[in-house]
């Protein structure tokens, strides 16, 4: 049993659960850890998977924030272009450039901030299904080797 192996059950699960059910993912994923170890590993397998699904919700939860990464600096960035775009508007030499740069900030804004609600939607569902999936390993293991894992 390697990394590989459960990062593939991991993935399977989040991809299966995206198109479908709860209860059809947690099947494969399932059936996937009895055929990817076999029936006297699988407890392992699933401690091992856990404790991954745990590591890969601390990343995501810290590193992968898109409220606390670079998009976020570059949207505080558009905020600070836009009020000078809107400074420029009030002097009627730069009226001209004002237009351009507030309506290039407009634009660019808009996108970027879609970009980080989309990206941090997207994390927050993993998240969600990871969690899923630790309660599933949580129920399927037996009750002595959750509470260790803990």
């Amino acid at each position: 049993m390697t990394t590989a192996k459960i990062d593939e059950a991991i993935e399977r699960y989040v991809s299966e659960r995206k198109k479908s059910r709860r209860n059809v993912a947690e099947t494969k994923f399932l059936s996937y850890s009895y055929l990817a170890c076999g029936e006297s590993d699988v407890a392992a397998f699933m401690r091992k998977s856990r404790s991954l699904i745990r590591y890969y919700i601390d990343f995501l939860t810290v590193l992968e924030n898109p409220l606390h990464g670079p998009q976020a600096a570059w949207l505080a960035l558009m905020a600070i272009v836009f009020s000078f775009g809107i400074y420029m508007l009030t002097n009627e030499d730069m009226l001209t450039a004002g237009i351009f740069v507030t309506s290039g900030t407009v634009v660019n804004g808009i996108s970027l901030y879609r970009a980080v609600i989309d990206k941090w939607v997207e994390t927050s569902i993993t998240i969600a299904l990871y969690r899923e999936l630790i309660e599933l390993i949580d129920n399927t293991l037996p009750s002595g080797v959750e509470t260790s894992l803990r």
